[in-house]
């Protein structure tokens, strides 16, 4: 009889486990948020968007002309920008495709949108030129000038078929003119293949310097080729690099593959067989058609390994490492953007300090309201209220979400939607204490008949986010209308099973013969029931 007893008094309800599965995510949940701006299962802290903590918002328009697979291409464009903005250090960037054709692109934290562009756009195409010869001289732009010609000086790349032109620098290191074989003689043309006036270059073509692509050789099936040294194909490695020794230069290092490395150690040979000192020596780095080095080489060989130099800040050697190392993008992104903004930080923590305040405000006035009004049942609404603002910002934490000033209103709207989900089994209580059930039956009552009403305006609210969150992938300004939907989605989502599962657990210890003389403690009178 004895152990009959103990057996009984192991056993746990059903409405006990429940208890401690809320007590277990409250304290998961508890854990995430503190502090809000740690770590949690490799999820870095809450993650802020542009309103609140500042940045740079742009959207781009695609050019998908002359494209086969246009989807593939612009998720190869979005994966080469987010390859850049991550080597780059942005925390926390957001990249979106809207639309068929444009890239929405957040950089939380930047505040110089002429920086951000540059890192974007820019195509970081690399090549390496070496000073044009005539019988041993270097060649300039007053050499073309003074001969009518219709070939180059030197011939020797003529066996390239992509890149066969000249480029004339100014004292800058800017491209001055580029000189391109046409069918039948030469052309002047500007950096975008525009024709050029040669009159207006006489004052420069005497210190304008004819820079050709330096090229090497390599053997395709048995054939041998001659090829141009372009970054990006040979490259394998490029990094920031400081000063190694007391007045140099900040730079960066570059690898080669080994068919770079054969073909950048044949181009050193040849410089290096003409005299160091010289300009014939240089090879010159350009950088989208801007020659931005153009060092002696002192070696024959270099083992496929080199410094590019060209009096960079840290902050330029970074980010020409990091568009080196993500190449091209796959598409032409139109110029200037659709859209950008920039937006202060100051003003973002202005609106986080007005935000959490409306939120605690609210969240006060509601709980006030409900405990004056439905009592016992509004104290549980107030506590199970609580625990669902803590699971639902563990959840913002956790995905993570950007909140924006227009997601923490869709926060605020879940909560009075949460709210509103327990008047509904709370007055469905009422009525069935007043039509005679015990307190126990009414309140598995009242929830078994406020979910049909629950369930439905829940959904029809799903319905609407969606909506909302489509319609924000075709609008160029649609971080605030995407946010809002994302949280009041996840807030509502929540608040069904904080109504249900929390309240009802709750609400179930307080049904025992105590209570049942208590009924004025659920806003019922005895003399009504």
């Amino acid at each position: 009889m004895e152990r009959r007893l103990l057996r009984r008094k192991l056993r746990i309800s059903r409405n006990t486990w429940v208890l401690l599965l809320i007590i277990a995510l409250v304290g998961i949940a508890i854990w995430v948020l503190t502090p809000i701006d740690s770590v949690r299962f490799g999820r870095q802290g809450m993650r802020l968007g542009l309103d609140l903590k500042g940045g740079v918002h742009l959207v781009y328009q695609a050019d998908l002309s002359g494209q086969e697979d246009p989807a593939g291409a612009m998720e190869g464009a979005i994966r080469s920008i987010r390859a850049r903005i991550d080597e780059y250090g942005v925390t926390e960037p957001v990249l979106q495709k809207q639309g068929n054709d444009r890239i929405l692109v957040q950089l939380p934290g930047i505040t110089d949108v002429e920086e951000a562009k540059r890192l974007i756009e820019q195509t970081a195409f690399l090549e390496f030129r070496e000073v044009e010869l005539n019988n041993g001289n270097p060649v300039y732009l007053s050499d073309y000038l003074n001969e009518i010609r219709t070939t180059f000086f030197d011939e020797s790349d003529q066996a390239l078929k992509d890149n066969q032109n000249r480029e004339f620098v100014d004292a800058e290191g800017a491209p001055l003119v580029f000189l391109r074989k046409g069918e039948e003689s030469l052309k002047y043309v500007d950096k975008d293949g525009n024709p050029v006036d040669v009159g207006t270059l006489e004052q420069q073509a005497k210190e304008a310097v004819s820079w050709m692509p330096a090229t090497g050789k390599i053997e395709v099936e048995g054939e041998e080729k001659i090829v141009q040294l372009i970054g990006g194909g040979y490259l394998t490695k490029a990094s920031p690099q400081y000063p190694q020794q007391p007045g140099g230069e900040i730079g960066v290092s570059v690898e080669w593959n080994d068919e770079g490395a054969d073909i950048f150690d044949q181009i050193a040979a040849c410089l290096y067989d003409r005299g160091y000192g010289t300009l014939q020596n240089r090879i010159g780095m350009f950088l989208d058609d801007e020659l931005i080095s153009s060092p002696g080489i002192k070696e024959r060989e270099y083992h496929g390994k080199g410094f590019i130099s060209g009096n960079f800040t840290w902050d330029e050697a970074r980010r020409l490492a990091t568009q080196l190392r993500s190449g091209a993008l796959p598409v032409p992104l139109e110029k200037p953007p659709l859209y950008e903004k920039n937006v202060s930080a100051t003003l973002g923590a202005d609106f986080i300090k007005k935000a959490v305040l409306a939120g605690v405000i609210g969240l006060l006035v509601v709980m006030l309201f409900m405990i004056l009004y439905y009592r016992l049942p509004g104290v549980v609404a107030s506590l199970a209220l609580l625990i669902y603002a803590a699971l639902v910002l563990a959840v913002f934490k956790l995905i993570p979400v950007t909140l924006t000033l227009a997601g923490i209103a869709g926060f605020v709207v879940s909560l009075g939607m949460a709210v509103d989900a327990n008047v509904l089994i709370f007055e469905r209580v009422k009525e069935e204490l007043r039509g005679g059930r015990t307190l126990k039956a009414a309140v598995e009552a009242g929830f078994s008949r406020a979910w049909p009403a629950i369930r439905d305006s829940n959904v029809t609210t799903f319905i609407a986010c969606g909506i909302l969150y489509w319609f924000g992938h075709s609008i160029v300004a649609s971080a605030a209308v995407m946010g809002f939907a994302v949280t009041l989605f996840i807030g509502v989502a929540v608040s069904m099973f904080s109504a249900i599962t929390i309240t009802r657990t709750f609400l179930l210890f307080f049904t025992g013969a105590w209570a049942t003389r208590r009924l004025s403690w659920f806003g019922v009178e005895a003399k009504n029931v």
